[in-house]
């Protein structure tokens, strides 16, 4: 059971900076990097901001680190620490705890959360490598701050196709998590789809061309799905749309068989008996004889 809430950890430490003696001035070449830090991407103009925030004001909440051997691990506060070394500081006022590994990871997670100081791309990433050290995800969604289903949300990004994870390895804010999980189900329900995904290809550089938002990447493929007859092209399983985009049945080929699954809220008992006479109507067609069936447990006989 998971003993130490993240926020609260995060509390504790902003009442101890009152705390002059948990302060201390530490060497900056005497702190290493946090190895559970979920941010990746450092922007310069971010820092200088941060710097010049820092020189007018002085800096307002110190980092946090513990010591390990001679030398200090970093725990909270890596900007910080980046901007006090653009400063060419030597000295940067720390507070001391000592934090087990679980929970640094949690602590660096949870920091960025709570503060909206991290991308959705970069809170999936690292929610993904720590998860298997929490084996109920409830705790681990409460630990973080955070309810489960959005948790899940976060998580969404693993689905997406290599294009997508390589542009937002180099720009994690052209995707949001909502968009992410909307994109996931899009391709779990359009499964081994060309079509879909080609078309989402289109949309996704059309989003990285400002042409595009990213809350319509979804309707600008399904548009794209209705303009191909209405009928999502999957390899020997196809999907059929009503004209606003969504599935009503598919037809799929099953060993010597098309079967046909039409969905039982779209189409009554009148449509169906329509539908199979338009079949029978296009064997009729060809071969000249005529198959009746007024029940579909009946067996249809020419």
């Amino acid at each position: 059971m998971l003993n130490v809430d993240a926020k609260e950890i995060l509390s504790n430490f902003d009442a101890q900076i009152a705390l002059k003696e948990r302060h201390r001035l530490i060497d900056v070449n005497l702190i290493d990097p946090n190895p559970e830090q979920p941010r990746t991407h450092f922007p310069e103009e971010t820092l200088d901001r941060l710097a010049q925030s820092i020189q007018e004001n002085g800096l307002l909440q110190p980092i946090i680190v513990q010591k390990l051997g001679d030398r200090y691990q970093l725990i909270a506060g890596e900007r910080r620490l980046r901007a006090f070394i653009e400063m060419k500081e030597q000295k940067i006022p720390a507070i001391v705890r000592t934090v087990d590994n679980q929970n640094i990871a949690i602590l660096a997670l949870a920091e960025n959360i709570v503060r909206e100081d991290l991308t959705d791309y970069d809170i999936g990433k690292k929610i993904r490598s720590i998860e298997e050290r929490f084996p109920n995800k409830k705790d681990l969604a409460a630990m973080i701050g955070i309810n489960r289903t959005d948790m899940y949300r976060y998580l969404a990004f693993d689905s997406l196709p290599d294009f997508i994870l390589n542009d937002l390895d180099t720009n994690p804010k052209l995707l949001s998590r909502s968009s992410a999980e909307q994109i996931k189900k899009m391709l779990a329900h359009y499964t081994n789809s060309d079509t879909v995904r080609s078309s989402l290809e289109t949309a996704w550089n059309l989003l990285k061309d400002g042409k595009l938002q990213q809350t319509k990447i979804t309707a600008y493929v399904k548009n794209k799905l209705k303009e191909v007859c209405g009928v999502n092209q999957a390899s020997t399983e196809n999907y059929l749309l009503d004209e606003n985009g969504s599935e009503i049945g598919r037809v799929k080929q099953t060993g010597k068989y098309w079967a046909i699954e039409l969905g039982v809220d779209v189409f009554d008992e009148d449509q169906r008996s329509q539908i199979l006479r338009f079949i029978h109507g296009l064997r009729s067609d060809h071969s000249g004889s005529v198959a009746s069936c007024d029940n579909l447990d009946d067996r249809c006989t020419p």
